[in-house]
C-alpha cells in the first residue's frame, strides 16, 4: 500500500510542483527582489501565525480523523474543528487590526492586510487537504494542491503582467487558496455549532498543542532567517534568499512530502490496528523508500545547481541562489529523516510534548547563529545557520526517540550503499564538461545522474532493493 500510495501521490503532485517551478521561475523575472522579497516575507509570516494559533486542530484532525467509528463521531469532531477554526481566525484579525490601529506592528517587509486575509485563508486550507490526506484520497489531495499552484501562477502571472504589482499576487494566492479548500466540502461531516463538545477539544489540544510548539520551533527555525535578513541586510537581500530557498523546497521537499502523504497515515492506522511489530516493518520499508529517492535527487540537485538556478530563477537572484543551494539542500535532506523516520514515533506513541524539545534547541541556537553569521557572511551565514540548526536537531530527536520507541534496528549498510552510489553519481555529473546550451546539458546531466545511481544500485544493492519490493508486495497483499 506504501508503493502505491507513493505512486499516487507522486502522480497528484508532480504537476502541482511544476506549476510552483513555474511560479517562481515567473515571479523572480516580473518582480525586483524587493518586491519578491515582501511577497515571500507575507506568506511566511501568514504560516507562522497558523503555525503558533492554530496548527493544534489541524494536527488533531490528521491524528484522530482515522480512528473515528461513526458517522457521530464525525461529525462531532468536525463541528469541534470548525467552531475552534472561527474563533481563532476571528480572534488573530481582531488582534492584528488593534496593532495596526495603534501602530503597533513590527517594521518589517510585510503587507498586514493581507497577512490577515492569509492566514484565514490558508488555514481552511490546510483543514481541507489535512482531511483529505485523513480520509487516504490522493486523487482529491492532488486536485487541491493543483488548483492552488495552478491558479496562482495564473493569476498571479496575469497581475504581474498587467502591472499590479505584488499585492495582486497576493490576491492571487487569497482565491487560489479558497478554490483550492473545495474538493474537500463533501468530506466534512454534518457540521453544527451546537455539536461543539468541550472534551473533544481538550483531546485535540492535548495531542496538538506540543505539535503546535513543535511547528513553531521548526517555522522559526526554517523561517527565522528571512526576519534577520530583513531587519539586517533589507527586503531586497529577504527576496533574493528566499528564491534559493523556495527553490530547494519545491525540488527536494517536494519528494520527501510525497513519501509522508503516502506513508504516514497508512504507519498509523496500522498501529492502531495491528500493534507495534507490523509498525515496525512499515517504518523500515518507508524509511529505505525515503533514501532510495532522497539522497539521489539531493545530491543531484546538488550537482546541477547552477543549471538550475540559472534556468529556473531570474538573473537578479540566480548567481547569489548557487552558492545557497547546495547549503539548504543538505538541510532539507536532514530534515526529512528527521521529520518522515524519527519525528513518527512521538505520533504514534503521543508524546508529543517530547517532541517538542529538540526543535526548541534547535530555535534558539537558530536565532543565536543567525544573527552572527549574517553579521559576518551575509546570506551565506543564514544558510549555514539552517544547517547547523538542523544537525542539532537530528541529533536530539534521535536521542528522545530511542527512548520512548523501541525502533527497528537502523539500517546502517543500506544508508552507506545509498550514499555511496549517489556520491558517486552526483561526481559523475558534475565532472561533464559544460558544452551544450544550458537545458540540454540539465536534461542530460539528470538522465545520466539516474543511470549511473540504477547500476550502482543493481551492483551493491540488488538484494536489499529486490528484498524490499517484496515486503511491500507482501504488505500490500495483507491489506
Amino acid at each position: 500500500m506504501i508503493l502505491r500510495h507513493t505512486l499516487l501521490y507522486t502522480g497528484v503532485k508532480f504537476l502541482p510542483a511544476l506549476a510552483s517551478l513555474a511560479a517562481l521561475m515567473i515571479f523572480t523575472r516580473l518582480m525586483s527582489p524587493a518586491q519578491f522579497g515582501g511577497y515571500s516575507l507575507t506568506v511566511s509570516v501568514s504560516a507562522t501565525l497558523v503555525a503558533i494559533f492554530a496548527n493544534f486542530i489541524v494536527i488533531g484532525l490528521g491524528r484522530f480523523e482515522p480512528a473515528v467509528k461513526s458517522d457521530s463521531e464525525r461529525d462531532i469532531l468536525h463541528s469541534t474543528i470548525t467552531s475552534t477554526a472561527i474563533m481563532i481566525s476571528l480572534s488573530v484579525t481582531l488582534f492584528i487590526l488593534l496593532l495596526e490601529l495603534f501602530n503597533l506592528l513590527p517594521s518589517l517587509s510585510v503587507d498586514f492586510i493581507f497577512l490577515v486575509v492569509l492566514f484565514n485563508v490558508s488555514l481552511l486550507l490546510m483543514l481541507s487537504q489535512k482531511l483529505i490526506n485523513a480520509n487516504l484520497q490522493p486523487k482529491r489531495y492532488g486536485l487541491s494542491l493543483a488548483l492552488k499552484n495552478f491558479l496562482l501562477l495564473g493569476f498571479g502571472s496575469v497581475s504581474l503582467l498587467l502591472g499590479f504589482g505584488m499585492p495582486a499576487v497576493l490576491a492571487s494566492l487569497t482565491v487560489a487558496c479558497l478554490i483550492a479548500s473545495l474538493p474537500a466540502v463533501s468530506l466534512w461531516g454534518n457540521i453544527s455549532l451546537k455539536r461543539f463538545n468541550l472534551d473533544v477539544l481538550r483531546q485535540l489540544w492535548t495531542y496538538g498543542a506540543p505539535l503546535t510548539l513543535l511547528y513553531l520551533f521548526v517555522m522559526i527555525i526554517s523561517f527565522s532567517d528571512r526576519i534577520f535578513i530583513d531587519v539586517m541586510l533589507g527586503s531586497s537581500e529577504v527576496g533574493i534568499y528566499s528564491a534559493g530557498y523556495d527553490l530547494t523546497q519545491y525540488t527536494i521537499g517536494f519528494v520527501a512530502s510525497i513519501i509522508h502523504l503516502a506513508a504516514f497515515p497508512i504507519i498509523l492506522s496500522t498501529y492502531e490496528k495491528e500493534g507495534e511489530e507490523k509498525t515496525k516493518t512499515l517504518l523500515t520499508t518507508s524509511f529505505k523508500v525515503l533514501l532510495l529517492l532522497m539522497v539521489p535527487v539531493t545530491l543531484g540537485f546538488i550537482a546541477t545547481q547552477s543549471e538550475i538556478a540559472k534556468l529556473l530563477l531570474g538573473e537578479a537572484f540566480s548567481s547569489t541562489a548557487i552558492t545557497l543551494m547546495p547549503i539548504l539542500a543538505l538541510s532539507v535532506l536532514l530534515s526529512a529523516i528527521k521529520s518522515y523516520y524519527f519525528d513518527y514515533t512521538f505520533q504514534l506513541t503521543k508524546t508529543t510534548w517530547l517532541q517538542a524539545i529538540p526543535p526548541l534547541i534547535a530555535a534558539v541556537i537558530n536565532c543565536i547563529l543567525n544573527y552572527i553569521l549574517i553579521l559576518h557572511w551575509g546570506l551565506i551565514g543564514a544558510a549555514y545557520a539552517t544547517l547547523v540548526s538542523f544537525i542539532i536537531y537530528l541529533i536530539a530527536t534521535i536521542y528522545l526517540s530511542s527512548k520512548i520507541f523501541n525502533l527497528p534496528p537502523f539500517p546502517w549498510l543500506f544508508t552507506v550503499k545509498v550514499g555511496i552510489s549517489g556520491l558517486v553519481m552526483a561526481f559523475s555529473v558534475s565532472a561533464l564538461p559544460t558544452i551544450l546550451p544550458m537545458l540540454p546539458l540539465l536534461i542530460f546531466k539528470i538522465l545520466l545522474g539516474a543511470i549511473v545511481f540504477s547500476v550502482l544500485l543493481f551492483v551493491l544493492l540488488k538484494g536489499e532493493v529486490v528484498s524490499l519490493i517484496e515486503n511491500i508486495k507482501h504488505h500490500q497483499r495483507l491489506s
